[in-house]
């Protein structure tokens, strides 16, 4: 009896033990603007929002939330829709929210909470990418009637470029600086417009060292668990392309492609035997193709002139965005497009990263000389081979 007594409380403390140990958090504010108005408090899971709480602000702006929580997780204060703010928020802490102003984004003040800090910064920045992408956009609808609407959109896609290379240099600062606050998934996650920042493959190294450092800082929290498992599917994945890529090193054949062109005929990688082809993965979405095309419509006369033909391989989804840079840009080349985006039969079969453009040169045989994702290099290649 005793010893059945000793082992059901072993058991107890194993149970009690292995239990998440729960905190409180305190949330608490001041909002002047919003003084009678209710503000909501929802926790951002994996794939979802939940509604925790909702608290009137009394007249003099105040309002204050307690919840008890297992983990650190992210959670999102709002007075509307729009009016917004994204914590991260430790247990036991005790978050000070205040604001002047009637929208958080134009001047909030929150202490106790480093995670949240760091996510205040990244929406500030974020703010600004936003304003210039939107007036980007501005210029692009009120140019397009314009003689000169050509040279404008070039020059916005430079600009475009520049903001990427802005964001890309901020995700991968604060990675190396913070990968093991789970901020840095909010970082890394966010996209600019519909442009991925940092690719899974090519960027891979990122992923992996806020996967190890989160596993290290939070190994049992839910969004730690999501990250490691996404991390090892990639990790797979890698794998996979790795030895995929092989089958396309320079050397070996070339797989046949066949798309629709824009009047809906069918083409051929295989129709082009007898003659050299640059195979061009693009898409008219995609900004650092459309500056790609202004070099190559310069110096397609003289491909054909030697012998060599350009297939333009779209990886476009809307046909309207294909066919309409089709036309601004002047393409004169082959072009045929999937119209399936980047679930294209192609990209798969070609061992494609999200990153476009992309380039392959196949000799008369269909035999693959060059590959590269750099447009200079792989005009010095053609400079050799005609």
């Amino acid at each position: 009896m005793f010893r059945n007594f000793i082992f059901i409380l072993f058991l107890a403390i194993i149970a009690c033990s292995s239990e998440k140990k729960s905190g409180t958090i305190h949330i608490l504010g001041q909002l002047p603007k919003h003084s009678g108005e209710y503000i909501f408090l929802e926790e951002l899971d994996v794939r979802k929002s939940n509604l925790i709480d909702s608290a009137e602000i009394d007249r003099d702006g105040a309002f204050d939330f307690e919840v008890d929580i297992e983990d650190a997780g992210f959670y999102v204060l709002r007075t509307t829709r729009e009016n917004y703010i994204l914590l991260l928020v430790e247990k036991e802490e005790n978050v000070e929210i205040n604001s002047g102003e009637a929208l958080f984004e134009n001047g909030c003040m929150i202490e106790g909470s480093a995670g949240s800090k760091f996510l205040m910064d990244f929406e500030k920045f974020m703010k600004n990418q936003k304003m210039i992408v939107d007036s980007l956009a501005i210029v692009f609808q009120e140019s397009r009637g314009l003689e000169n609407f050509l040279e404008i959109k070039q020059d916005l896609d430079s600009v475009y470029m520049n903001v990427f290379e802005a964001q890309r240099e901020y995700v991968i600062n604060f990675i190396e600086q913070n990968s093991g606050s789970l901020a840095s998934l909010i970082v890394l996650n966010r996209k600019l417009g519909n442009n991925v920042v940092l690719d899974e493959v090519e960027d891979f190294i990122y992923f992996h060292k806020i996967d190890s450092a989160l596993m290290v800082n939070h190994p049992e929290n839910k969004h730690t668990i999501d990250h490691h498992k996404r991390v090892e599917e990639i990790r797979g994945d890698k794998f996979e392309r790795f030895y995929a890529d092989k089958k396309l090193e320079p050397g070996n054949k070339a797989p046949n492609i066949v798309l629709k062109d824009t009047s809906g005929q069918f083409i051929s990688l295989k129709d082009l035997s007898g003659q050299k082809v640059l195979i061009y993965f693009w898409a008219g979405w995609n900004a650092k193709s459309r500056q790609d095309n202004r070099k190559l419509v310069s110096l397609y006369p003289k491909f054909k002139e030697s012998n060599m033909e350009i297939l333009g391989v779209s990886l476009d989804e809307n046909e309207k965005v294909w066919k309409g840079a089709l036309n601004l840009d002047r393409l004169p080349w082959i072009n045929g497009s999937e119209l399936k985006g980047l679930d294209s039969k192609v990209k798969k079969e070609y061992n494609l990263a999200e990153e476009l453009p992309y380039y392959y040169i196949v000799d008369e045989n269909r035999k693959i000389l060059y590959r590269d994702k750099d447009l200079n290099s792989v005009l010095n290649k053609i400079d050799e081979l005609i």
